[in-house]
């Protein structure tokens, strides 16, 4: 039998879309350091390496946010907590805006990884507002 709070965040726009975003932050950094594991990447000296391990980790922390923001019963905790999620969305970005400037193979994956960051933003603003 499925937990109901487990289908309640199934069918959160937020959640689905940070969803989203671990697949394809974990995609982008497998491509660019040739399929190495976020333990390999971390171990790594080569900057490249360190980047995507960055992006991997950052998009791994965004899910555990949200469920532990829909888990809060307290009102002013919630909000406080659904805010927060921006900087763990603005690190990300930063993340990829990094990547950029490197030289890596699969730039354009990169940025369809900001564009889907851009609309997680505007998805963040409306569950914030919904809250309220």
């Amino acid at each position: 039998m499925v937990n109901p709070e487990a289908q309640h965040l199934n069918q959160l726009v937020i959640y689905q879309k940070s969803l989203v975003i671990f697949k394809l932050a974990r995609h982008i950094a497998s491509y660019i350091s040739n399929d190495k594991s976020v333990m390999a990447m971390y171990l790594s000296m080569n900057k490249i390496d360190k980047y995507a391990d960055n992006l991997v980790m950052n998009a791994l922390r965004l899910v555990p946010k949200i469920v532990e923001t829909e888990c809060q019963e307290n009102p002013y905790l919630k909000l406080k907590y659904a805010k927060s999620l921006r900087y763990f969305i603005d690190g990300l970005y930063q993340n990829c805006l990094q990547l950029e400037s490197t030289k890596i193979q699969g730039k354009d994956f990169v940025k369809l990884l900001r564009k889907e960051l851009k609309n997680l933003r505007q998805i963040h603003k409306n569950y914030v507002k919904s809250l309220l």
